[in-house]
């Protein structure tokens, strides 16, 4: 959607004539102290780099114009391909760095739907400055190259060119004509792109299937399978090959995708293996030589992975991973040990004790006390009488906790070689302190609680005193949770389940895990402003207005107001009063503006309907809507309420006081270490709460960031934003900051932006960005980064440490980049002396504050004239000319807009 989500206030000292305002009369700097310290030589190492900013995403797969017609004079047929065209094709698309990263079988798929394209001479194939659409590979005669009038080269046969159109529909560089007459394959963008995601799609799902019957792989999370299907490679064996040789080194595991293969050891036949069956695990596990040959009896294809590659996904360890991994579903499977917090979590295993026990051992000896130990069976079979305790079943766990007295009655015995997690009580209170003093169930509660973003400020004290007066209470599918104008004095906070919220029998919003809502009523004891209602099963804790207020402190207090504050959604359009433009984009444009009672400031961003039918940003303007419905965070953009009249849309949002974070890192120079950690810790804990709700970005980079007035980060502008169900396809973002499988176009997911997050850290650090920085062409930047070359700047020792990191945020394999989970990224190291929940509730030092202007007086002169904003709007965009008559492949959605 570009730029048109900003509700911000620029920082008047780059250029105080640009926002119209007056600067404050004290002129008192309010940076940072940060700032004294910056060199003139950092500064003039960011004025080095580039000047421009990029507002809005210069590649959007979405508002592409459709109908774009190349080669007109073309008789275009799908001819059959001989096996010299298909050689030739196949050289050509070796040439091209998009089409040479492209796997066998989707380039086969892509070559199978190459049209035929016969032309006379002196025949326009497509003209400079006109939107690209098709590839082309020349198969005879002669074509000219022509840029500004200019001829500048001849294209002979072999040859392939207009690639950059597989990707978008940026406007061609050449012009190309006929010299003589010519014969062409080619293929659209719309049908190349269609061809790649069928293709990865059909193997993603195969490939998950695969994944998910492989017991080596079972004990994985979900996480950790999806980083082994990024990693997956496919390979094809003719009829008669030697896959493995017995005796040789490997370190490949293989799954049988197609064809069947035959085992054997020193020449004779031991088995054959087909479809859905693997070979090699002792390579992963062990590293260790191959015990037999495996040879292909037909025409196979397989499905591969190195030890090393397992290892980026997983860690240095395989059989660790997988010991621990069992003990994460042991534990989610216990009744009590599921309660642990993350943190005491990872305490508990890390404390446990992995004990291997040969057929026949006694695990557990007859009257060993049962409050001593907890036991975990990680592998094999343990029995005691008549008794099986199978794998991943936890012996103790509610005796230890509890206190319970008693001995056990019968040996425990290992039927098989079993591997056992083994932790004392002693072991338990020693890394936990104090933990088993709590209740199973208020265990449960307390760490629950603290996942909740405004408690997070609260004493350990004050959250035991919530954990006493909470209640919880179900709800059924359809049941009314609170009634809108009934009177109510209690918080709800969602345990499980989801929400929706309805305003005069519109649902405005739903609510998930962890959201709370009442507190409205809780704080100022009114009635019930809206309707919720429970879609499907929840489960919510209840806390009455005396327990809040007693236990709340007063910073809770105050962020609540302001949430408040912004979620009434009672304002009209009629009550708002224009003070000035504040921002223009290719989309819509941003108004700020006042309400006439309570003087309260908001952005109000305008999209006209002629420019939502010229670009079909119909159902961008509902999936923004719907997203920005679903957050609330301290660092994301907050939306108030949407309206709409016969000319327009419109978005009523916070006003975000500050600067963005270009101009801020411009000002700052070379960002220190510690200040790349404050801005990094911010976004991750951004990215977190969008990814929690299966919120995909796609559009991360320092112009879509604010600095507010405290100094901390605001995402704003979520047109790029996307609620992911699997993986996307739309090639979308900005060059620079685009991961390699969203250029490819292979199919994504929410890893692109933890890509973008590693390209930003190595541009606070070394002020550029780490691939493709001094080009300005798509095509050259894409290159670069699918070229992948690395390369760090001199670094300060201190800065070195921030290596492995940036490293790992820009891995090719997506699943590698949070290093299996966004709780194991903010492990890093790197971030050892940065507090998490300091930094989510706004305490820790900030490394620059923008001094910002006096609105003052012109807020003063649209109280007296009380201009309506909406007259604001219409003069603003009265110069504007019309959007371009652009053709679209779908028409508007029936009643599209019934949601604003």
């Amino acid at each position: 959607m570009g730029n048109t989500c900003k509700g911000c206030l620029r920082d008047d000292r780059s250029n105080a004539d640009s926002a119209g305002v007056v600067p404050e009369p004290k002129g008192q700097s309010t940076y940072s102290s940060h700032e004294n310290s910056i060199s003139e030589e950092s500064k003039l190492l960011r004025r080095g780099t580039r000047q421009n900013k990029k507002k809005r995403p210069l590649v959007d797969g979405r508002c592409e114009e459709q109908g774009v017609v190349e080669a007109a004079t073309a008789v275009v047929s799908q001819k059959t391909k001989s096996q010299t065209d298909i050689q030739l094709i196949y050289m050509a698309f070796s040439n091209h760095f998009i089409l040479r990263n492209l796997e066998e079988e989707t380039i086969e798929s892509v070559v199978e739907k190459m049209n035929h394209y016969s032309i006379g001479s002196r025949q326009v194939i497509f003209e400079q400055n006109q939107p690209a659409n098709s590839f082309y590979v020349l198969v005879s005669g002669k074509l000219e190259v022509i840029v500004n009038g200019v001829k500048q080269n001849v294209i002979k046969p072999g040859t392939g060119f207009g690639e950059l159109a597989l990707i978008d529909d940026r406007p061609r560089s050449a012009t190309i004509k006929t010299i003589t007459r010519s014969t062409l394959w080619g293929v659209d963008r719309k049908t190349f792109k269609d061809a790649v995601a069928q293709v990865n799609s059909m193997n993603y799902q195969e490939n998950c299937n695969f994944i998910y019957k492989v017991p080596l792989f079972e004990n994985l999370t979900e996480d950790q399978k999806e980083g082994l299907l990024a990693a997956l490679t496919t390979q094809k064996w003719a009829a008669g090959e030697k896959i493995v040789k017995e005796g040789d080194t490997g370190d490949l595991f293989y799954m049988i995708k197609e064809g069947e293969v035959l085992c054997s050891q020193k020449g004779k036949e031991i088995r054959r293996m087909s479809k859905g069956e693997f070979f090699g695990e002792q390579a992963l596990l062990y590293n260790s030589t191959r015990t037999a040959t495996i040879s292909t009896v037909d025409e196979v294809k397989v499905l591969s992975i190195a030890r090393d590659q397992l290892m980026e996904v997983l860690g240095n360890n395989l059989q660790q991973i997988l010991y621990r991994n069992s003990q994460l579903i042991a534990i989610e499977r216990s009744s009590v040990l599921k309660n642990l917090f993350p943190e005491q979590r990872d305490k508990f295993i890390d404390a446990c004790k992995i004990v291997n026990y040969s057929s026949g051992d006694i695990v557990i000896p007859k009257s060993t006390p049962k409050n001593q130990k907890i036991w975990i069976l990680l592998k094999g079979k343990v029995s005691a009488g008549s008794k099986t305790v199978n794998v991943f079943d936890c012996i103790g766990a509610q005796s230890v906790f509890k206190r319970l007295e008693g001995k056990y009655s019968l040996d425990y015995v290992a039927e098989e070689d079993c591997d056992v997690s083994e932790i004392s009580y002693d072991e338990i209170e020693a890394r936990l302190g104090g933990l088993l003093g709590l209740g199973v169930n208020s265990l449960k509660l307390l760490n629950a609680l603290k996942k909740v973003q405004i408690l997070r400020t609260l004493t350990q004290e004050s959250l035991e005193s919530l954990v006493r007066a909470i209640r919880l209470v179900e709800f059924s599918n359809n049941q009314e949770i609170v009634r809108q104008n009934d009177p109510g004095n209690t918080l709800f906070i969602i345990k499980n389940g989801n929400v929706d919220i309805y305003k005069d029998n519109n649902k405005v919003r739903s609510m998930t895990k962890l959201d709370y809502f009442g507190e409205r009523s809780v704080l100022f004891n009114e009635n019930r402003t809206a309707t919720v209602v429970a879609n499907g099963k929840v489960l919510c804790w209840m806390l009455q207005s005396e327990d809040f207020i007693r236990i709340i402190d007063t910073s809770i207090t105050a962020q609540l107001m302001k949430r408040i504050e912004l979620q009434d959604d009672t304002i009209t359009m009629e009550e708002l009063i224009g003070v000035k433009s504040i921002g223009k984009g290719m989309f819509g444009n941003v108004y700020l503006c006042m309400h006439k009672k309570k003087k309260t400031l908001y952005a109000l961003k305008s999209i006209s309907r002629k420019k939502i039918a010229s670009y079909s940003l119909y159902e961008n303007l509902l999936l923004e809507k719907r997203i920005l419905n679903q957050l609330d965070h301290v660092m994301i953009l907050k939306l108030v309420k949407t309206f709409k009249d016969s000319e327009r849309v419109y978005f009523l949002t916070e006003f975000v006081m500050g600067l963005d974070l270009f101009d801020v890192l411009r000002k700052l120079g070379v960002v220190s270490e510690a200040d790349s950690k404050f801005y990094t810790g911010c976004l991750i804990l951004i990215l977190e709460h969008l990814h929690e709700r299966n919120i995909i970005y796609r559009d991360l980079k320092p112009e879509n960031i604010m600095i507010d007035e405290e100094g901390y980060p605001k995402l704003i502008d979520f047109g790029t934003a996307k609620i992911l169900q699997g993986r996307t396809y739309t090639t979308l973002g900005t060059p620079h900051y685009m991961a390699p499988e969203v250029i490819l176009g292979k199919g994504y997911g929410l890893a692109a932006d933890w890509w973008s997050l590693g390209v930003m850290l190595y541009e606070f650090l070394f002020c550029k960005v780490p691939l493709g920085d001094e080009e300005d062409d798509p095509y050259a930047i894409y290159q670069k980064i699918l070229e992948h070359r690395l390369v760090f700047p001199p670094l300060q020792i201190a800065r070195s440490l921030a290596k492995p990191l940036i490293e790992q945020l820009l891995s090719k394999n997506p699943a590698a980049r949070t290093g299996g989970s966004i709780n194991k990224l903010k492990a890093n190291k790197w971030f050892s002396d940065l507090d998490w929940n300091k930094l989510l509730c706004k305490h820790s030092r900030t490394p620059y504050i923008p001094r910002l202007n006096a609105l003052t007086s012109e807020i003063n002169k649209a109280f007296v004239k009380s201009l309506p904003v909406q007259t604001l709007v219409n003069r603003s965009e009265a110069s504007e000319p019309n959007p371009p008559k652009r053709q679209r492949s779908k028409a508007p959605p029936s009643n599209w807009d019934s949601e604003f």
